[in-house]
């Protein structure tokens, strides 16, 4: 039923308790006589929903049907029911929350920023063997009451009452004479979504289940549990306790000195999940609508001695098809990169989250087109960034400014450079790692609207009063704001040249050739005074290089420029948000893939490894978030799981272990492995659309042996020798200087 619905199409009522709970039981009981060869249900909410039918969850989903601007629209997910439909009663049974449409979201102090109470809405479509049909709509024939769920916020946490379970209410026989007819969304009440669509994306599902390693009591009545990863997602709580228990679980990503949860850094989110007992025996209780970030669980309310499997962790993110491996001979590095994928993990859920612990969790889209080519590796994220460019453009304004972040609430601002750039490289990145020109041609109108406003003499994101978050975080090395737009604006303007050329756009290719040259200059201009470089920091120059905006004697210039920040710094980085993605792939391009390496493996403060040394399991926020000699950052910005400097990944794969496309959708491929006595060896792998590419390369006593697989003809750059291989896996020796192909 891929069917989109306008403005009073949708032919199910929205239904709700009439008054009372926040979270509410709904059930409908409908009779089937004969058999059916076809039963499709399709349910939605303004809120978030889990559907149930006969007794038994339906879907393996979480938070459906996901956030999105619901004055514009909101998704249905559709289940084949056919199976589970019995001759003789059958009973639709729906629990509903107030998820993203009417709890606290953002860090503004919003609840109900949408609305004030959660709806619930659902259609059910039967046809039987004898070619007759039969359509069930949710409406004020169905029944409501209040649950066992007393509240539920994505910030605030979930309460529970589990005496206030009533068995078998969603199944046949249940006696529902107690219930209450449903409050139905009278029109005009309320606005209601513009379009009624299915869901494009992948649902938020449990992809893996954590044990705790260990648990601790700080203090009588106390309990931590250690799950040794820090992640995303709720905690099952398995108990035994008389009736009436208040069990009361606190989630953090850190520990104060005295042991118990670290959560000043949650700032409004009460991150505070509490189940009270039913009492007889075995309990266990996982949340519904809400989810955390943590690493630790801190449990109150029991006897201090309890099981360590008292707690388990159980994972949530949008389901994707993970698709890279990365392992080396330094076993740091190997922590690193489980870092970013536990922070990639945590914050793709529903939408590129900038973290998913404080009252924040927003599709910041800087974060999101920072970390897009580092992602690409991870896994398929096609239909994650489907959905996700949808959010975007709906928040697109009059003017062609994509926001800072999406779903859009209103605050903050548009056209932010590097932040609104998001709209133009996310789709190249696409294009770029899956050669499916779709994307471009979907939203070409929109990102030529965004190039017209950012080419206009005087704008927000790189005119003369440009304003926008600059190199967010650097290390006391502030990039100009209107330096960081030029180069953005340049940047785009050149992928709009390639994505014109692909998509057969003439005249588009032709305007932004001129315009990528016009811009180019201007960042040229601004970037020298003179003929000396006039911005000295990191991210300046990593940009110019990186982003290929200078040639000739600029070029070797900024190279230069790039060396001595670094020389200055001993050897350390000193970028922020913008530059650090940036970073690494202009060394490299520079020549000097040693100094790469060494920012890599650096382990004092400012620097990854510093982070892997002080236990870190994701990517911090900030690179000071936390010090043995200061302790905690500034508490009122300060994640422990924000993905931004992890976009060193790309590096990872693209230099250190040495592939990449050369075409888009992996059609080609170059592998230019950084081969270096720092490590012993690396290996990576990716699973790309045409099929696998690895590259494995290690020491020997006479040099480096390499090895690679490829699905498509490649080149392999090694030093003084380039090689044309087909598909297929071959062995290479780099000896002396000299390099030898090896038959496999």
């Amino acid at each position: 039923m891929d069917i989109a619905y306008g403005p009073g199409e949708w032919p199910a009522d929205w239904i709700r308790m009439q008054e009372g709970t926040e979270t509410p039981l709904l059930r409908k009981s409908f009779r089937v006589d004969k058999p059916i060869q076809k039963a499709v249900l399709c349910g939605t909410a303004l809120g978030v929903f889990e559907l149930r039918l006969n007794g038994n969850k339906l879907g393996d989903s979480h938070l459906m049907p996901g956030w999105t601007d619901y004055r514009k629209r909101v998704y249905y997910q559709t289940f084949d029911v056919r199976e589970r439909i019995v001759l003789g009663e059958n009973v639709l049974g729906a629990i509903l929350g107030d998820g993203w449409f009417a709890g606290y979201i953002g860090p503004f102090g919003d609840k109900g920023y949408y609305g004030h109470d959660a709806r619930f809405s659902c259609v059910l479509m039967l046809e039987y063997e004898d070619g007759s049909e039969q359509t069930l709509v949710s409406g004020a024939d169905w029944r409501a009451i209040e649950g066992p769920v007393l509240k539920s916020d994505l910030l605030m946490g979930e309460v529970y009452d589990a005496r206030r379970d009533e068995a078998g209410w969603d199944a046949p026989g249940f006696d529902d004479s107690g219930w209450k007819e449903p409050r139905c969304l009278v029109p005009g009440e309320e606005l209601l979504p513009e379009a009624i669509e299915p869901f494009p994306g992948t649902p938020i599902r449990t992809v893996d289940e954590i044990r705790a390693q260990s648990v601790s009591s700080p203090a009588a009545g106390i309990s931590v549990f250690d799950m040794g990863q820090n992640m995303v997602g709720v905690a099952e709580l398995k108990v035994q306790a008389p009736a009436g228990t208040r069990i009361t679980l606190r989630f953090g990503e850190m520990l104060n000195e005295n042991g118990t949860v670290y959560t000043d850094n949650l700032r409004a989110a009460r991150a505070t999940d509490v189940y009270i007992a039913k009492g007889g025996g075995e309990e266990i209780w996982t949340p519904r609508f809400t989810y955390h970030g943590f690493r630790y669980v801190q449990v109150e309310g029991l006897p201090d001695d309890l099981p360590i499997d008292t707690v388990t962790g159980m994972v949530w993110m949008s389901g994707l098809k993970e698709t890279a491996s990365f392992e080396c001979s330094n076993g740091k590095v190997n922590q690193l990169f489980r870092n970013i994928q536990w922070g990639f993990r945590g914050n793709y859920l529903d939408v590129p989250t900038d973290c998913p612990q404080r009252d924040e969790r927003l599709g910041w889209t800087g974060d999101t087109q920072m970390f897009i080519r580092s992602a690409s590796y991870l896994a398929d994220i096609r239909p994650f960034f489907d959905k996700w460019l949808v959010d975007l453009h709906d928040a697109q304004a009059a003017d062609g400014g994509y926001p800072d972040y999406a779903p859009y609430l209103g605050r903050k601002g548009y056209a932010s450079a590097a932040w609104a750039d998001a709209g133009v490289i996310c789709p190249h990145v696409l294009w770029q790692a899956y050669g499916d020109t779709d994307v471009i041609r979907k939203w070409w109108p929109q990102m030529k609207k965004y190039m017209e406003l950012i080419c206009t003499g005087d704008n927000r994101h790189n005119g003369p009063d440009a304003e926008s978050y600059g190199d967010w975080l650097n290390i006391d090395a502030e990039t100009p704001t209107r330096m960081i737009g030029l180069a953005y604006r340049a940047y785009d303007a050149r992928l709009m040249q390639e994505m014109a050329a692909v998509i057969e756009e003439d005249d588009d290719y032709i305007h932004f050739t001129f315009e990528a040259e016009k811009s180019r200059k201007l960042f040229r201009d601004a970037f020298f005074q003179g003929s000396q470089v006039a911005v000295k920091t990191q991210t300046a120059c990593a940009l110019a290089i990186a982003m290929e905006l200078l040639d000739g004697d600029d070029l070797e210039q900024a190279k230069n420029c790039l060396f001595q920040c670094l020389e200055e710094s001993a050897g350390y980085l000193t970028t922020g948000f913008v530059g650090t993605g940036y970073l690494c792939p202009a060394l490299t391009k520079a020549g000097r893939s040693d100094l790469a390496v060494q920012l890599l493996l650096n382990e004092g403060s400012p620097s990854w490894l510093f982070e892997v040394n002080n236990g870190a399991t994701t990517i911090w926020e900030r690179w000071n978030s936390w010090t043995k000699e200061d302790g905690f950052g500034d508490v009122s910005m300060n994640s422990f799981n924000h993905y931004a400097f992890g976009a060193v990944c790309e590096w990872m794969f693209e230099s250190l272990a040495g592939f990449r496309p050369a075409a888009p959708g992996f059609e080609r491929i170059v592998f230019e492995p950084c081969l270096t006595e720092k490590f012993d060896y690396v290996k990576a792998a990716y699973d790309s659309i045409q099929g696998r590419v690895s590259c494995h390369w290690k020491k020997v006593s006479n040099g480096w042996k390499l090895k690679i697989e490829t699905p498509v003809p490649a080149r392999v750059i090694l030093p003084d020798a380039v090689e044309s291989v087909d598909g297929g896996r071959h062995e290479f020796l780099v000896e002396n200087r000299a390099v030898r192909l090896c038959e496999v």
